[in-house]
């Protein structure tokens, strides 16, 4: 994103971490007992502003950073451009257009061959920062936990990773894409440990009514933003089978895989608003895990929260 900083030290890493930072409100039994009452609602509907609130001045920085290293860029010369080296950054100032009209509102909402405004490219360089370090990093944890639960599929994965990845320089793309029990060891991790589930509601642009899978009909109004149950879509036996709440990777071979609704496996969302980071993010992951497996072991012991 145009900054080079020392790795752990990264004052971006500080803003997300700080964003994420809320409490857990199922540990404190106020919040819980408001956020659950439905009969409270007339007032815990507003709670959330105080929420937003907290983490507000963290995004404001963390825009007011990148506003800033957008500025340098755009200061630059050509000359300096050519010396350094060429980053995501670059990529979305391709991107953006000064003078966009942006008064239409409507027609923005719906636009979709579009070039972006400043504040846009500044939301979107924000956006990828955020959710670009905590998920992939959550997503990592969950592995290694699962890792240490199955030690039957850590002897796989590690027979795969001496099969293809012999020396440092092998853990590159071409070579990660080739571990196939590892990518369905991560697809599995992922479904059952949704890790961004609360980052994929949609708002309605019209009024639409919808066939359910039990032969009943939802109508959903125009404006009304709702949000998938994927922790519950991800182990719902109808869609899964009777052993959903099992950890079996081989249910994302191709021949388990095809029948399956493609709306099933949710963690980076779907659709036109899919997340953009999924290929990476999986690749990261898968990387970093070849990384670790070629150094350490990984056990449950009695400190372990199953």
């Amino acid at each position: 994103m145009g900054i080079d900083d020392e790795f752990g030290k990264s004052a971006f890493l500080h803003q997300v971490l700080q964003l994420f930072g809320t409490k857990d409100t199922a540990k404190h039994f106020i919040p819980s007992f408001f956020a659950g009452t439905y009969d409270f609602l007339f007032i815990t509907k507003y709670l959330q502003f105080l929420t937003i609130f907290t983490a507000l001045k963290f995004a404001i920085q963390m825009g007011s950073m990148i506003d800033k290293a957008i500025t340098v860029r755009e200061k630059e010369t050509s000359d300096e451009k050519a010396k350094r080296h060429q980053d995501f950054m670059d990529f979305l100032r391709e991107a953006q257009e000064d003078n966009l009209d942006t008064t239409n509102k409507s027609d923005m909402d719906i636009k979709i061959s579009k070039k972006l405004t400043r504040s846009e490219l500044i939301g979107s360089a924000q956006t990828f920062l955020i959710g670009g370090a905590d998920t992939t990093a959550t997503l990592i944890d969950y592995c290694l936990y699962e890792i240490a639960m199955h030690p039957e599929y850590e002897k796989i994965i590690l027979q795969e990773i001496d099969d293809f990845i012999t020396s440092e320089d092998d853990i590159n793309y071409n070579k990660i894409k080739d571990l196939e029990f590892l990518d369905r060891f991560v697809k599995e991790t992922a479904r059952l440990h949704p890790f961004a589930f609360t980052a994929t509601p949609r708002r309605a642009i019209e009024t639409v009514i919808l066939k359910c899978s039990d032969e009943t009909f939802l109508r959903i109004d125009k404006g009304i933003c709702i949000l998938p149950n994927i922790p519950v879509i991800s182990v719902d036996k109808n869609v899964w089978g009777k052993d959903a709440n099992e950890f079996i990777p081989d249910r994302f071979l191709p021949e388990n895989n095809e029948n399956r609704h493609p709306m099933a496996w949710l963690p980076f969302g779907a659709g036109p608003r899919i997340c953009p980071g999924k290929n990476l993010a999986m690749h990261e992951t898968k990387a970093t895990i070849v990384k670790l497996l070629k150094e350490f072991k990984f056990e449950i012991c009695n400190k372990t929260e199953v």
